[in-house]
C-alpha cells in the first residue's frame, strides 16, 4: 500500500466568494482614493501633515483587518486540506521462480551479436516487467543451484540483481537441473497460492548435482507447481568465444542439449516445454507463458482527507475582533 500526498479542498466551490470579494475591495478603495472630495478646504496639505498623530497615519490601513479576515474566512469555507489516497493491490496467488542456467555453454553465440546467457536475461527482464502484480525469485545455477532473490513483489530489486549475475556468480561447472529445481520448489513449499511456477531456461543436459530432474519434477507436481521448461540454442555446431586455448578466434563445439528430459519435467508437472532457436523466437515462448499464466490483480483505491481549516478560521476570527478592538478603543471617535 502506498500514499500520494496531494493539496486540496474539500468545498472548493466556496472559492468562487473570491470573485465578488476581489470586486469589493476594488471597489473600496477605488472609491475611497479616486471618487472621494475633502469636506473641509485648506490652503496646505503640510498644516494637515503636521497634525496626524499615529492613530490618524494608521486608520487607513484598520479597513485591511477586515478584508483579510474575510479572505482567510472564505478560504476556510473551501476547508483545505491534505489529500491523501491510497491505494493496495490483492495478490491472487501467482508465485513464480526463475532458474536461470549460468552454465558456460550458455556463452553460445547463436544468438549473436548477444550469448545466450545475454539473450536469456533480457527476456527474463521483459518477463518481470509484464508480472506487476506477482511475487517473483531467481535461482541460478550450473554445477550447484543458489538462490539469488526470494519470492518478492520489488520487481526493480530483481532485475537489478539480473543485471549483476553471470558466469562467475557459479563456480562449479556442469549443469544441475535437478538441484535448481528442487531449490526453486523448497522456496514455494509453505505458500498458500492458487498458482505457483517454475520458469526453467536451460541449453544443456542435466550431468551434476545430488537430485536427478525426473524426481525433482515429481516433488514438484506433488506441490502443485507446474514447471515451464525454455530450451535455448541451435542444435549442431555453436560458435563460442576465444579462450586461452583457442586463440586464433571463434571455436565451434557441438550443442549437447536433453530435449526429451525438459519435457519429460513439463510433462510430469503439467507445465510445458518450448524450444528457442533464436532471440525471436524465445520472446514469443516468454510471451506465451505469460499468457497462460495471466490473473486479475484487485485494486482498491481509498481517499482520506484530513482537515486544516481549523488555524485559518482562528487567525480570521482573530482578525475581525481585534478590528471591532481597536475601532472601539485605539482608534474610538469622539463624539
Amino acid at each position: 500500500m502506498h500514499g500520494m500526498y496531494i493539496p486540496d479542498f474539500k468545498n472548493p466551490l466556496f472559492l468562487l466568494l473570491l470573485l465578488p470579494y476581489a470586486a469589493m475591495v476594488f471597489w473600496y478603495y477605488f472609491r475611497r482614493y479616486h471618487l472621494r472630495e475633502a469636506a473641509v478646504a485648506i490652503s496646505s496639505r503640510r498644516v494637515m501633515r503636521e497634525r496626524q498623530s499615529i492613530r490618524v497615519r494608521t486608520y487607513r490601513y484598520l479597513p485591511a483587518l477586515r478584508f483579510l479576515a474575510i479572505f482567510l474566512l472564505i478560504v476556510a469555507l473551501a476547508r483545505p486540506g491534505r489529500g491523501v489516497h491510497y491505494s493496495s493491490v490483492k495478490h491472487l496467488g501467482i508465485d513464480i521462480m526463475i532458474a536461470l542456467d549460468l552454465s558456460d555453454s550458455m556463452m553460445g553465440e547463436d544468438f549473436q551479436p548477444r550469448n545466450r546467457l545475454e539473450v536469456a536475461k533480457q527476456v527474463v527482464r521483459d518477463f518481470i516487467a509484464r508480472r506487476a502484480s506477482d511475487r517473483i525469485g531467481l535461482v541460478v545455477f550450473s554445477g550447484d543451484a543458489y538462490l539469488q532473490c526470494p519470492l518478492t513483489v520489488d520487481h526493480a530489486v530483481l532485475a537489478d540483481i539480473i543485471d549483476e549475475v553471470d558466469f562467475d556468480t557459479v563456480r562449479e561447472d556442469g549443469t544441475a537441473i535437478g538441484d535448481a529445481l528442487s531449490l526453486a520448489a523448497s522456496r514455494m513449499m509453505d505458500l498458500k497460492g492458487k498458482s505457483k511456477i517454475i520458469l526453467l531456461l536451460t541449453d544443456g543436459m542435466n550431468n551434476r548435482g545430488i537430485i536427478d530432474p525426473e524426481t525433482a519434477a515429481k516433488a514438484c507436481a506433488e506441490m502443485g507447481i507446474r514447471v515451464y521448461a525454455v530450451g535455448i540454442g541451435k542444435d549442431g555446431l555453436v560458435p563460442y568465444p576465444a579462450t586461452a586455448r583457442f586463440l586464433g578466434g571463434q571455436r565451434f563445439m557441438k550443442n549437447h542439449f536433453d530435449e526429451t528430459g525438459l519435457k519429460e519435467i513439463a510433462r510430469i508437472t503439467g507445465g510445458k516445454f518450448y524450444r528457442a532457436a533464436s532471440s525471436g523466437v524465445l520472446w514469443e515462448n516468454i510471451r506465451d507463458i505469460d499468457a497462460l499464466e495471466r490473473t486479475e490483480a484487485e485494486a482498491k483505491v481509498y481517499y482520506e482527507f484530513f482537515d486544516k481549516f481549523q488555524a485559518l478560521l482562528i487567525i480570521a476570527v482573530a482578525l475581525f475582533f481585534l478590528e471591532i478592538l481597536l475601532r472601539s478603543v485605539f482608534y474610538r471617535k469622539v463624539p
